[in-house]
């Protein structure tokens, strides 16, 4: 009779554990009572009986579960999977332990819910997982027939020995795998495991285990489990066990069966709980004190998991045994210090099992068993040592170690040749785990070892096991050769530089990491080998014989390079000192991959051997690794990244035939192979030359738009949309990238009239007799007829206005001015102003602006400012934008806020020139007063200001001219004039200085100091609040103010309790306020500003802290003046980086923050990082105003759904009642900001319903500008900022966004919507994304198109047109989308529900426009206004074409489609096979495989443009257009009948509805086979007749069917509301 309860297994200690057992399905995640039924099924299938014994004795209670008292009876549910029908369910508590067992590895998946909350999952997988959570095991377990079923017997093959080829699948197994999982569990909840477990397989060893159980308890040592596994043996081991059944510590436990060695040693494994475990073997024994000398090291090293001892060997009357000392034991005691991998493989196992003691959890996490037959404990020591390298040793023998002639090594193992066998296994192990790194240096040493064991063996030389030997040590050799290699080949180019090339070879001689070899390529260069000689690293010259361009020098380095990983350095930029060790370090965790960190590029001027730092610019910041941008654009620096030299073989060298970007097209092609990982850290510098054109990315930059093209034709965007819309942007953009040569001839020239515009303008004008006329003052200080040359250039080349321009050059040259079509005065450097304002006296314009000599006027920057003037009769001054020439001849774009006062006062080389001033306005002023010569026009701006306040003075978002980058320097006029305007205000004390050249600190002299009521939110965390405080009181200089610290997370007691403490410290400086029952941060701060006994209020962040005493004072000398409402600081990091620096509204969403992560010096654009200026808002973290001014405006909104933004909404109610919000760069914090919560959608929603006008139209950021770039000042795409019309709108605006960019994106939206405004019908673009929010307010289109959108994130962008746009909407369709073919590739790209999603997509837009009146019809119903607008072909593609007929040996007939016409096609696959042999049959963008051997040509897809002549010159002499019968087919058009017509190609096509009732001369045919080739053969066999017939459809179609006339009105009609 079987004994279940001493099988091995787990067991609980104290209280029994109550185990329910219960269904589970996995269909519906629910935990549900077995039924009768299937408790009887299930214990047929599992041991579930014998469980329910074996528990009884080993501390379980198993039982079926039963009602909803499961939290009452059971501390945890055993579930198995099974069919669920019906049964009463079952809700266990959270504090139910669920153990799972499912039945096989592939339902792992559909744990869904209930994944998390179960402890153990049970599971047959395909090796053993000793994971914490899943478990090996397998549910079907394997019976003995010829036993009784209720034995569970184990069946056994004859030739077998034991009982072990079953085992896995017996029910022994399944109860010890249940068992021990449910007891660890139980263990680890009671904390009751102990902190030695010793396990001792035995098997016949009853003579010697009383000996070796006692050596345990003899120990000294209580907190330990002994762990006796009996094999079922056949000697007196019950016997001598049950002299220990009364000791707790020891535990018996019999095999009904002999299971063999190694399952018997797993199951011990399984079994044991103790922190430390180790196998004693049952005929060996522990020598006194071994447990606690080891288990003290092992404790008192947490990071050692492996302890060991030398052994001391007796023979079996425990007589000592001279037997020699192990070669890998030491002479003394060590812990670490010990490549034990390498060792243990170059001299033998010298960890003993039963002298070593594991870490459990380790070891189990650790090793994965190898298939050996006798050297498992071999292994085992060296998976350990391969993830926790430092052993610990003690030299004293811990254990007696027994020789005999028992032993299983001594009667099988030594003598086969499976000592050699299992040595190669092992070694094969350490390079299938990726550990032969452990190896480097000792590769020989571990070979030669194989060697000598493999010379033992003779039979073996030249068997496959010697094969498989000599294998492993040329492994082993190329191994050692590869690590002899260095680390990194640093491939090095030069031409020319050879002052540079030095300072790169410093660079790499600086290096941390030393493992490195230099591949230094001169490209047919000057000679530069004297350099080599002053470096102490190796480096191979190489000299190209004729220049050949980088990817050439390049490639030739790899041929030369010895280094595991390739990286490269260009002459003219530097490595910092720890690139090539962070490289390594990433290395280490990514393998294989190509790693990347992060550059500096820095703008420099070269002088000789000086480089003089001009700017510095972090290019390309971001965190992860993203193969969709690097699908757009490069963003990887060619010096920064590191690669396996391995790959070239694969994916090859640079691509020479390249003009450029050869590195992108490597990375490409490296991305479509391995992983990428970035390391965000600085190691390179990549270094720009302002002052030469040397840089063949510069050079060749013409080229960069074909070279786009064409990497973006070599690696598809794989359907990804956000890769197809940053392709098609960046395509359109290209010239205004970074790097561009010239803005002007790509930014600035796509600002150009298209003919429609300029008709339109031109009409304009002449309506308001031609407009305001300009008079253009040149001031020629300097005598530069070149100079004067070129501005008059530009003025002959202006758009529109040419002859409203009275031109007035002032010149100190008396050199005859040629040609120069105006006035010439000639003045001196004393008298130029008088001449100017006398210019101003007696001309006849009416406004006036002044230019310098070489000041080149763009087309159309004064036409705009014209047509803004129009609508502006009440401007005095209004000025536009600039284009700045860089020291390199590069333009880049200087584009100016609204008019703002602090940044005017504070930069005004940046403000103060180029205005346009109204004459009369300029005259009344008393003209340009001399006495400020270098600042005519900023003392001019100024007293208008003094005089009528800011009204008047405009901006017109647009660059009025070319001009040379202001002078950063302080010049005195400027501080005068700002002085006398200051002073003219009432700042009588006023001062103008400056840190800074050119950018000025005012400060205003005010006579007070108020109090400042300084408000702090609490929060929850203590150490920032205390340092917040701690902080302010340390360093702030300004002395009148308070400290009102505001609870604000009651939660929080340790918060809590140190504001008590505060409180009775009775400091007057300090005060706590305690709010009451508030829900909100902006309530709490509004019933603090209330006690504050402060004239101003100053809410301040507890993240913040002060750093610089004058922080306060700044803030203060701001916020006392009566024009400004709020005051914001500068924000910084710990460090260095800007955090805050004003906010822009409508940036990357609602509010964003410009100048992100920027440097502590960074300028940012144009300065503005630097000088004081207005925001509309700033942040609530520092944001000071006055109270009396808090309490007008009603404090801060406590509203919830606008808490997110509670201090941009304060801001914009003060500058909606005209208050100026400053921020200042002068006052300085600290803050280690926590990361906000994301808004929700319905919160923005709110902010957008209350704010969205201003929000996109925010006079701080220039309209010209993106709102989507974080970071910010990134230009906006021109087709959206470029809107001439914009000031009174002569036509709608329509936004198109197709469905894509090919077939029914062109027919349907892009060509009519480019014909309607070719001919003047309508304005608007094209864009392939749905814009947001903050965009399509900003656009304010008057009709939105919108083809087929029916994702969700789509429809939901829908719903916010509708709340937020006044745009009239259309949705556009051209197919029964509810009805795709079944056969149809579209399908898998539909919704679920396409019904549905299609209703709310309708319920959202005030029209539908389809394609067919079919269509019309399916959709009736729908909605209720629906108009059909048939297809036609746009005349520019399609007009001119024609096909050669009779061109092949036999009549070619062709037929076009995709991949999603599929089954149309199959309708004549028969029809096609039949006619093989009489036709050329010619297939067009789609050719099944099992079509292609009766193809004649088969020519794949191609771009749309290239469609209509592509179809052409096939050449066909007929065409066919067969259609399957069903309702999604009857809804199309007859677009492709159209095609083929225009290409004057005969049709054959199905006669289903689409193709009817068109008037359109082609043959119609039922879908029947005989009838096709009826038709097919009656075209063929008369050429003739087939040509007549398709030069009638010919003229057919390009009547009737063209993009063009009343065709294009109804397309109008359609898209306009009525």
């Amino acid at each position: 009779m079987n004994n279940w309860a001493l099988i091995a297994g787990g067991r609980c200690l104290g209280q029994p554990w109550r185990v329910g057992i219960a269904g589970f399905s996995l269909h519906d995640q629910r935990i549900f009572e077995l039924s009768c039924a299937d408790i009887e099924k299930l214990e047929q299938q599992l041991p579930l009986i014998p469980l329910r014994l074996y528990g009884r004795s080993n501390g379980f209670l198993f039982d079926y579960a039963y009602g909803e008292a499961v939290d009452h009876t059971c501390d945890g549910l055993l579930l198995i999977e099974c069919v669920y029908s019906g049964q009463p369910i079952m809700q266990p508590s959270e504090g139910v332990r669920l153990y799972l067992q499912l039945h096989d590895d592939s339902q792992r998946k559909h744990l869904i819910g209930k994944a998390q909350a179960i402890t153990n999952i049970f599971v047959p997988s395909p090796f053993p997982d000793f994971g914490e959570k899943w478990n090996f095991l397998d549910p079907d377990i394997a019976v003995d027939p010829e036993c009784p079923a209720e034995e569970w017997a184990i069946p056994r093959e004859a030739e077998d020995k034991d009982y072990s080829r079953y085992f896995h699948r017996s029910a022994d197994i399944w109860i010890h795998r249940i068992t021990s999982a449910i007891a660890g569990d139980v263990a680890a909840l009671r904390g009751s495991a102990p902190l030695m477990s010793v396990v001792i397989p035995a098997y016949n060893y009853g003579r010697y285990l009383r000996r070796c159980v006692q050596s345990v308890l003899d120990q000294g040592i209580d907190d330990v489990e002994v762990l006796v596994l009996d094999n079922a043996s056949t000697d007196e081991t019950p016997r001598v066990m049950a002299e220990f059944a009364a000791d707790p510590r020891v535990r018996y436990m019999r095999n009904r069966y002999n299971y063999g060695p190694g399952y018997n040693w797993g199951n011990g494994l399984w079994v044991a709980c103790g922190r430390y475990f180790t196998f004693l073997s049952a005929d060996d024994y522990f020598n006194l004190g071994h447990l606690s000398r080891l288990l003290n090291v092992l404790q008192a090293h947490p990071e050692v998991k492996v302890g060991y001892t030398s052994i001391r060997w007796v023979d079996e009357h425990d007589a000592a045994l001279p037997q020699p000392r192990h070669p890998g034991h030491r002479t003394y005691d060590y812990v670490g210090g010990r490549n034990e991998v390498a060792d243990l493989l170059i001299l033998d196992s010298y960890v003993t099992p039963s002298a070593a003691i594991f870490d459990r959890l380790s070891f189990r996490r650790t090793w994965r068993p190898v298939e050996n037959t006798g050297a498992g404990d071999w292994d085992m020591a060296i998976q350990m040592a391969e993830c926790f390298p430092d052993f610990a040793y003690i030299e004293t023998p811990g254990v007696s170690y027994r020789w005999h002639n028992q032993q299983y090594s001594q009667q099988s193992f030594y003598i086969s040749n499976a000592p050699l066998k299992d040595h190669l296994a092992i070694v094969e192990g350490v390079f299938n785990r990726n550990a032969q790194h452990h190896l480097k240096g000792r590769e020989r040493e571990v070979a030669a070892h194989i060697e000598r064991r493999l010379s033992r063996y003779p039979d073996e030389l030249h068997s496959p096991l010697g094969e498989r030997a000599r294998a492993l040590m040329e492994r082993l050799e190329a191994l050692a050769q590869f690590n002899e290699a260095p680390l990194f080949s640093i491939v090095l180019t030069t031409y020319n530089r050879s002052a540079l090339l030095k300072d790169a070879l410093t660079s790499i001689d600086s290096q941390v990491l030393r493992d490195f070899e230099v591949i230094l390529v001169n490209d047919h260069g000057e000679l530069v080998e004297s350099l080599l000689r002053h470096y102490r690293f190796p480096i191979t010259y190489l000299r190209q014989g004729c220049n050949q361009g980088p990817a050439a020098a390049r490639n030739a380095a790899h041929r030369l390079a010895r280094g595991r990983y390739l990286v490269y350095l260009d002459d003219d930029d530097l490595f910092l000192p720890e690139h090539l060790q962070t490289l390594a370090g990433a290395f280490k965790e990514h393998p294989g991959e190509v790693v990347y960190s992060d550059a500096l590029f820095i703008s420099e001027r070269v002088e000789g051997e000086l480089r003089h730092v001009l700017g510095e610019e972090r290019r390309y910041p971001h965190d992860r690794y993203s193969h969709s941008r690097l699908l757009v654009d490069n963003y990887i620096p060619i010096n920064t990244f590191a690669w396996p030299r391995a790959l070239v073989a694969e994916i090859g060298d640079f691509d020479e035939r390249l003009s450029g970007l050869e590195d992108w097209d490597l990375l490409l092609r490296l991305a479509a192979r391995v992983n990428f990982h970035h390391v965000r850290q600085e190691t390179v510098q990549v270094r720009m030359r302002v002052d030469a054109d040397e840089r063949r990315s510069l050079q060749a930059f013409k080229d960069y738009a074909a070279l786009y093209r064409k990497l973006y034709g070599r690696y598809p965007t794989l359907g990804d949309e956000q890769v197809e819309a940053g392709r098609s942007t960046k395509l359109k953009a290209l010239d205004a990238a970074a790097g561009s040569r010239e803005v002007s001839g790509s930014w600035l020239s796509r600002r150009a009239l298209s003919t429609v515009q300029r008709r339109l303008v031109e009409e304009r004008l002449q309506r308001h007799d031609q407009g305001p006329s300009f008079g253009v003052l040149i001031l020629d200080k300097h005598g530069r007829r070149d100079k004067v040359s070129n501005t008059l250039t530009s003025l002959r080349q202006l758009e529109g206005i040419a002859g409203n321009l009275q031109l007035v050059l002032l010149t100190v040259s008396e050199a005859p001015v040629e040609a120069f079509p105006g006035q010439v005065l000639r003045v001196t450097a004393g008298n130029w102003v008088d001449s100017l304002n006398g210019v101003l006296l007696t001309g006849a314009f009416d406004w006036v602006t002044l230019a310098q000599a070489g000041d080149e006027f763009t087309a159309n920057g004064l036409l705009m400012a014209s047509l803004e003037l129009l609508a502006a009769s009440e401007c005095r001054a209004v000025y536009c934008d600039e284009m700045y020439r860089q020291a390199d001849g590069r333009l880049g774009p200087a584009l100016r806020p609204a008019f703002n006062l602090d940044y005017l006062l504070s930069f005004p080389a940046g403000m103060a020139h180029h205005w346009l001033f109204r004459r009369d306005v300029l005259i009344e002023a008393g003209g340009f007063d001399s006495d400020f010569p270098e600042a005519l026009e900023l003392d001019l701006i100024l007293r208008l200001i003094n005089t009528g306040g800011l009204a008047g003075l405009g901006h017109v978002a647009e660059p009025l001219l070319i001009t040379d980058a202001p002078v950063m320097a302080d010049v005195g006029d400027e501080q005068r004039a700002i002085i006398r305007h200051l002073q003219g205000r009432g700042y009588q004390q006023a001062q103008v200085v400056s840190s800074l050249p050119g950018r000025y600190q005012i400060r205003y002299g005010h006579a007070e100091q108020p109090l400042v009521s300084l408000l702090i939110l609490a929060g929850n965390q203590l150490a920032r609040l205390q340092r917040c405080v701690e902080s302010l009181l340390e360093v702030t200089d300004y002395p009148h103010y308070e400290l009102l610290l505001v609870e604000s997370d009651p939660s929080a007691s340790d918060v809590h309790d140190w504001l008590r403490a505060l409180e009775g410290l009775g400091e007057a400086r300090l005060r706590v306020i305690w709010a009451a029952s508030v829900q909100s941060s902006a309530a709490a701060l509004n019933q603090a500003a209330m006690q504050a006994r402060g004239d101003y209020l100053l809410m301040l962040s507890p993240d913040t802290a002060g750093i610089d005493g004058a922080w306060l004072d700044e803030l203060v000398n701001h916020a006392q003046r009566p024009e400004v409402g709020a005051v914001g600081a500068r924000l910084l990091t710990a460090d260095g980086k800007v955090q805050h620096a004003g906010l822009i509204l409508g940036l990357d969403g609602v509010v964003g923050r410009p100048f992100l992560d920027e440097s502590l010096d960074a300028p940012g654009y144009m300065q503005r990082l630097q000088v004081d200026q207005n925001y509309c808002a700033v942040s609530g973290e520092c944001l000071m105003l006055r109270k009396d001014l808090f309490i007008e405006v009603g404090g801060l909104e406590e509203e919830p759904l606008l808490a997110n933004w509670s201090d941009v909404d304060l801001c914009l109610r003060l500058h909606q009642v005209g208050y100026l919000n400053v921020w200042t760069p002068r006052a300085q914090l600290l803050i280690d900001a926590s990361a906000g919560r994301e808004p929700t959608q319905a919160q923005q929603d709110a902010f957008f319903t209350k704010w969205l006008p201003l929000l996109v139209r925010d006079p701080a950021y220039n309209p010209n500008f993106s709102l989507q770039k974080q970071g910010s000042f990134k230009l906006a795409p021109t087709e959206l900022s470029w809107r001439p019309l914009q000031s009174w709108r002569p036509l709608p605006t329509v936004l198109a966004h197709p469905s894509d960019g090919e077939g029914c994106g062109h027919y349907r939206v892009m060509q009519p919507h480019r014909a309607l405004r070719e001919q003047g019908l309508i304005e608007g673009d094209v864009a392939p994304v749905l814009l947001s929010v903050v965009d399509l307010e900003r656009y304010d289109p008057d009709v939105i198109i919108l083809q087929r959108q029916i994702t969700d994130d789509r429809l939901e962008s829908m719903r916010r047109m509708g709340a937020f746009s006044r745009a009239f909407k259309i949705y556009e369709l051209d197919d029964y989308l509810p009805n795709l073919p079944l056969k149809s590739i579209h399908r898998q790209d539909m919704p679920k529900d396409i019904l549905k999603s299609m209703r709310r997509g309708f319920s959202l837009v005030d029209r539908l426009v389809v394609s067919t009146e079919a269509l019309a019809d399916a959709y009736a119903g729908m909605h209720g206004d629906i108009r059909v607008v048939e297809n036609c072909l746009p005349p520019e593609w399609w007009r001119a074409l024609r096909g050669k007929r009779r061109a092949g040996a036999r009549p070619r007939v062709g037929w076009a489609g995709g991949i999603g016409h599929t089954g149309d096609l199959e309708l004549i696959a028969d029809v096609v096979k039949e006619l093989a042999n009489e036709v050329e049959w010619v297939f067009f963008g789609m050719c099944p495989d099992w079509l292609r051997p009766y193809i004649s040509e088969f020519h794949p897809g191609v771009q749309i443009e290239s469609y209509p002549m592509a179809l052409s010159l096939l050449n066909l002499d007929l065409a066919l257009a067969p259609l399957e019968q069903n309702l999604f087919n009857e809804c199309k058009s007859n677009l492709r009948l159209l095609e083929y017509g225009a290409c004057g190609v005969p049709v054959i096509c199905s006669d289903v509805r689409c193709y009817q009732g068109d008037g359109l001369p082609v043959m119609r045919v039922k879908n029947r086979f005989r009838d096709w080739v009826e038709a097919i053969r009656a075209h063929i066999n008369d050429l003739d007749a087939a040509a007549k017939a398709g030069d009638e459809l010919r003229a057919s179609v390009l009547n009737g069917w063209m993009l063009e006339g009343e065709n294009l009105e109804a397309w109008r009609r359609a898209w306009l509301p009525a």
